[in-house]
């Protein structure tokens, strides 16, 4: 083998190894993953006529529907995971106020150009907490899509903060993928990830199902107002009133 031969195998090494570091840190780190994705979003030709990112996604409508259900125009309302700002359009329709928050300094970015009214704030997460949200300080908090992209060790945590941000009597409503309503999905993505011997960047899909949402909510003592099954699996729930002691 020729030193030329040598050199660009050794340059073909560097660059998979390159591509492989650059995916386990997408895959890592939650604010890189979304702030990637704007980008490669942007560059892609067939999205220049689409307003929001994430448009692509569909399937929103009956989350839309209970939001309007249990919404009021006096109240003000925190979106966690505001993305692009589709379901934001219609939160600020029908809230006083919506605190539309992402770790993702681009989807804020992309949900500042097409959120232009004067009833909404953008604020950036840490991925962990809401810490920017004081005790008991909104009257309702919504989240869609967003617990699809984490694990359920996640997912509880989070109803803790909303939780602690609510106030009594507040009202939640999140959105999950329902393992069982949802298990051609499951199997779809899972055989994907067998057959590639590599998890996937791009939609990084997890599940849980009724039984599991339901203990989350119930050991923190949140109320179950509704929930729904089809395409995705969605809670309404409300913080129970502190008991004098």
């Amino acid at each position: 083998m020729t030193i030329r031969s040598h050199l660009g195998e050794i340059r073909k090494f560097i660059r998979i190894a390159r591509d492989i570091r650059h995916n386990v840190n997408l895959a890592a780190n939650e604010e890189l993953f979304w702030n990637h994705y704007v980008k490669e979003w942007e560059r892609a030709e067939k999205n220049k006529d689409i307003t929001y990112v994430g448009t692509e996604w569909k399937l929103e409508e009956d989350f839309l529907a209970l939001l309007a259900k249990y919404a009021s125009s006096d109240k003000k309302a925190l979106e966690i995971g505001c993305g692009g700002g589709r379901v934001t359009s219609t939160g600020v329709k029908l809230f006083k106020h919506v605190y539309a928050a992402d770790i993702s300094d681009e989807m804020l970015r992309k949900s500042r150009e097409v959120i232009t009214t004067s009833n909404v704030s953008f604020h950036k997460l840490d991925g962990f907490t809401l810490k920017d949200f004081a005790d008991d300080s909104l009257d309702y908090v919504y989240c869609h899509d967003v617990f699809v992209q984490i694990s359920s060790v996640q997912v509880y945590p989070y109803l803790i903060e909303i939780k602690r941000v609510l106030k009594d009597g507040g009202v939640g409503l999140v959105s999950a993928l329902d393992f069982v309503n949802r298990f051609d999905l499951f199997k779809e993505w899972s055989l994907k990830f067998w057959s590639r011997r590599w998890p996937p960047v791009y939609r990084r899909l997890h599940f849980l199902t009724e039984e599991m949402l339901r203990k989350m909510l119930e050991d923190l003592d949140l109320q179950v107002l509704e929930l729904q099954k089809d395409k995705f699996l969605i809670a309404v729930f409300r913080k129970n009133e502190a008991v004098a002691s």
